[in-house]
């Protein structure tokens, strides 16, 4: 029943089903695992009559032996989708912990002292690798970076895991053999022993509520309570436990077909949506088909995105050209034709001009080989976040030590951010008629200016840099904007939408926020990208279906407000007098990765680590805390007798004669 819940679970969760039918097989896996658990804890873990357990090692060696057939025959055959050699991993964890229980399940009698040198071993492989890599990791890049991530992950996800597995066996086995030596008086002590887990979740809460709010803690508390008590339980619901939060934490949202008015052929008041991920709809819980998928189109464009709800709610509008894309920068969006606009300073090339994923094209090339088709009424854009650094800037908030530290590398690169976007402005107006008005829209404000903020893990100093960012990016696409002289207009009232609406983190409960702080969502596609930790929170930091709505009342209030702005006036002579971007100074690195000189992201990268490796003190207070907590749990399971204890031996070997 285990074994069969857990390949249900895992072939449905690589079929990306829905929502519910995920939760139904999780529901399945659940109910499977606590009978096995339960009867595992209840029977104890046979053995032969030698006091080895031949039937564990047989299950173990049966199921890594299919688990690689499984994933051979997967990779030799080279099947289209990836849910066998899927349940062949699932196959091997399932055997190795089946060894690991063979492994523990020993006659006490036997491997009495291999059990603690194993343990004590692994566990200090762990501690170096991880002492080593706190220092070699904020110097190391490229492929020496990748391999000392690989080489920790294997540390603390697999020598670790199997140290405190065995010196758990260890713990257990040497207190039951004392409770048993020490006779019916032995009880004396076991609430002061009891009282250690008191402690321990005392200092783990007082470790997390240094640097997260209370909600955040306890949530952390009860699940490094709940994994460690698995861990030394001697069963499979360690296994059972990862198993289902990975196969939930690549659930990826449900995917609909587009919609009539998405297609603009035929349009005569077509509206053309170009940018990023703040116009595509990224940060919702569905997109539309085809553009969720890991590897290959990640544009993650939304039924809810403001910009399809005014092409599809607005009678302004017939039809959409909807090409907004997330991650999108000005060289995914520029024509190719116009690729010299986007030169660095003193003649030094700018970045290369790349599509992304499998669209046929820059979104301005997009609209160049469709434009015959239809007739435009209007261009919205939402664009330069991500030259200027959004997602760099997000992962060194969230990260250890105050993101503020950095604000002069964030902002050295605005005036290369202001060159770009203006030569993508004039590239959109060549490809439009001249009196197809163009609309920048900046970016609505995430942040509330409170003093105090439950449920985002930011400090004051953090959210007034991040507000003060937003502000300067919003202000770099109003001076490109003037600088491009294209007739551009400025959506201002866009970057107070989420205010006006107390949709802004900070400005009431999180739950109701119009903006995601922290969101969990995979990907479509294979497994190798649904079940890819970096593919999980791109939702993070980007409007949800009420910060949308809120968005969309914002540009129809506007709208309103100019209702001369649709009857296709063309620019002035002013306002096409043709311009050159205004020379940016090189900044020390890019934001880029295709721009020729250093990476931001590798610069920022060893500041988090740094500071990371500064916060040792608290680290070392949740690592005793941890500590603390697992002799509490060993105390609390040497508690129970179990097959292995001595007296249960006794009885075992009476009966045998």
């Amino acid at each position: 029943m285990f074994v069969g819940g857990a390949v249900l679970l895992v072939v449905e969760s690589s079929r990306g089903v829905p929502l519910p039918e995920l939760r139904l097989a999780l529901s399945v896996f659940c109910a499977c695992s606590a009978v096995f658990i339960v009867r595992q804890l209840w029977v104890g873990h046979q053995r032969g009559p030698g006091g080895d357990p031949p039937g564990w090692l047989v299950r173990a060696a049966a199921f890594l032996t299919a688990a690689g057939v499984l994933v051979l025959v997967g990779h030799l055959a080279g099947f289209e989708g990836d849910a066998l050699p899927l349940v062949g991993s699932v196959l091997l964890l399932l055997g190795l912990g089946w060894f690991v229980e063979a492994w523990r399940g020993a006659r006490p009698g036997q491997q009495r002292n291999a059990l603690l040198w194993w343990g004590v071993a692994l566990c200090a492989v762990t501690a170096v690798t991880a002492g080593a890599a706190a220092f070699l990791l904020p110097k190391a890049k490229g492929g020496l970076f990748l391999s000392l991530l690989i080489t920790l992950g294997l540390a603390l996800f697999v020598a670790l895991p199997l140290g405190l597995n065995v010196l758990s066996e260890w713990g257990v086995r040497r207190l039951r053999r004392r409770s048993s030596d020490a006779g019916p008086d032995a009880g004396v002590g076991i609430v002061g022993y009891l009282g250690i887990a008191g402690i321990a979740l005392a200092v783990l809460a007082v470790a997390c509520l240094g640097y997260l709010d209370w909600v955040l803690a306890a949530v952390l508390v009860l699940m490094a309570l709940v994994l460690v008590l698995a861990i030394v339980s001697n069963t499979h619901a360690d296994i059972a436990l990862v198993l289902a939060a990975l196969c939930m934490l690549a659930a990826a949202p449900p995917e609909h077909p587009e919609p009539q008015a998405l297609v603009p052929a035929g349009g005569q008041r077509v509206l053309v949506a170009i940018g990023d991920s703040y116009m595509s709809g990224e940060g919702a819980s569905s997109y539309f088909e085809g553009t969720d998928d890991g590897g290959r189109n990640e544009c993650r464009r939304s039924p809810s995105a403001y910009a399809v709800g005014v092409a599809t709610g607005d009678r302004r509008f017939d039809r959409a050209l909807f090409l907004a894309c997330s991650g999108a920068r000005t060289y995914n969006v520029i024509a190719q034709a116009d690729a010299s606009l986007l030169q660095g300073q003193e003649g030094r090339p700018g970045p290369k001009i790349e599509v992304q994923g499998n669209e046929p094209g820059t979104q301005i090339d997009q609209l160049t080989s469709q434009a015959s088709s239809f007739r435009p009424a209007l261009v919205i854009v939402a664009l330069g976040g991500n030259d200027a650094g959004f997602a760099i800037l997000g992962e060194a908030c969230i990260a250890p030590g105050g993101c503020e530290d950095q604000e002069s590398v964030f902002k050295a690169n605005l005036p290369k951010v202001r060159g770009a976007l203006a030569a993508t402005f004039r590239s959109l107006r060549k490809a439009l008629p001249a009196d197809v008005p163009i609309v920048a829209v900046p970016y609505p404000q995430p942040l509330a200016t409170a003093d105090r903020c439950t449920g985002v893990a930011l400090t004051k100093t953090e959210r007034d840099f991040i507000h003060r960012f937003v502000d300067q990016v919003d202000k770099t696409m109003f001076d490109a904007a003037t600088e491009a002289k294209a007739g551009i207009e400025y959506l201002a009232e866009m970057k107070d939408s989420l205010k006006d609406h107390r949709l802004q983190l900070c400005q009431g409960r999180k739950s109701k926020a119009g903006i995601n702080f922290v969101d969990i969502a995979s990907v479509n596609g294979f497994a190798s990208q649904r079940f890819s930790p970096a593919k999980w929170i791109h939702n993070s930091l980007h409007p949800n279906e009420r910060g949308h709505e809120a968005m969309r009342d914002t540009f129809t209030t506007w709208l309103n407000n100019h209702p001369g702005l649709l009857e296709h006036r063309a620019p002035t002579a002013q306002e096409q007098a043709t311009s050159k971007a205004l020379p940016a100074p090189e900044p020390e690195c890019s934001m880029t990765s295709n721009a020729g000189n250093p990476h931001c992201q590798d610069r920022i990268r060893a500041w988090e680590l740094e500071q990371t490796r500064g916060r040792w003190p608290w680290l070392v207070l949740v690592l005793l805390g941890l500590a603390a907590l697992w002799a509490a749990s060993i105390v609390v399971f040497s508690l129970f007798p179990g097959k292995e204890s001595p007296h249960r031996d006794l009885v075992s070997r009476a009966r045998a004669r």
